[in-house]
């Protein structure tokens, strides 16, 4: 008879409670941000956002820095775990890819008030904040190496000879952050399939050659 210590099961144990209340506090300070922004969020809304006394948050985050930075990349990680299921639901077609890549700023997991007023948020500290700085660096570099890889792919495709792809994807990015910040701050009340059909339109603007496939009415992003 094989005798299963208790101690790893104790300690598989304790690990699943500290992920677990990181993820309350992480979630916490997110929403904390989206309220109040990012300069005055401090602990004690986080703590009383998350239910957990104030002492207790040092035991999973040593400071607030380190609370913020971790609330910025798990929002950089989920950008880009949607973009990357997007990709491989696209297929091979260059214009499929590029629109369903653009389309993944749009879908409800991504495309929140809170989530885009949190972004908009850590970009104006970002130069300031040498740790906020390296994360997004990492996530930006990757986005944009791969939103100008679909661009070139377009335009070999279809040769759109005078186009530059650096150029192309930086419109488009722009394009996007445009329409969150529309999300936020716009008068129309636009949704988030209204906004994925703008950035569709303005695909098919920028490669006329694939319009009926850049413009295609997408998946159901809901309100």
């Amino acid at each position: 008879m094989t005798l299963v210590s208790a101690e790893p099961q104790r300690s598989d144990r304790r690990e699943l409670r500290r992920a677990r209340r990181e993820a309350q506090l992480v979630d916490a300070a997110l929403e904390c941000i989206s309220a109040l922004g990012l300069r005055d969020t401090t602990v004690q809304d986080v703590a009383a956002r998350a239910d957990m006394a104030v002492g207790s948050i040092s035991q999973y985050f040593e400071s607030k820095e380190l609370l913020f930075t971790a609330v910025l990349r798990q929002l950089s990680e989920e950008f880009e775990a949607a973009w990357r299921r997007g990709l491989e639901e696209a297929g091979g077609d260059p214009a499929a890819r590029l629109r369903r890549f653009v389309e993944c700023y749009f879908e409800p997991g991504i495309c929140q008030r809170k989530n885009v007023a949190v972004w908009f948020a850590f970009w104006g500290e970002v130069k300031a904040r040498p740790k906020y700085r390296a994360v997004c660096a990492g996530y930006d570099r990757l986005h944009d190496e791969v939103l100008e890889s679909l661009c070139r792919e377009l335009i070999v495709a279809g040769r759109y000879d005078s186009m530059d792809p650096r150029g192309m994807a930086k419109i488009i990015a722009s394009t996007c952050h445009g329409l969150w910040l529309e999300l936020l701050t716009g008068s129309d009340g636009l949704k988030r399939g209204e906004l994925a059909a703008l950035a569709r339109a303005c695909l098919a603007a920028l490669f006329p050659r694939h319009a009926l496939t850049l413009a295609a009415a997408g998946p159901d992003l809901g309100a």
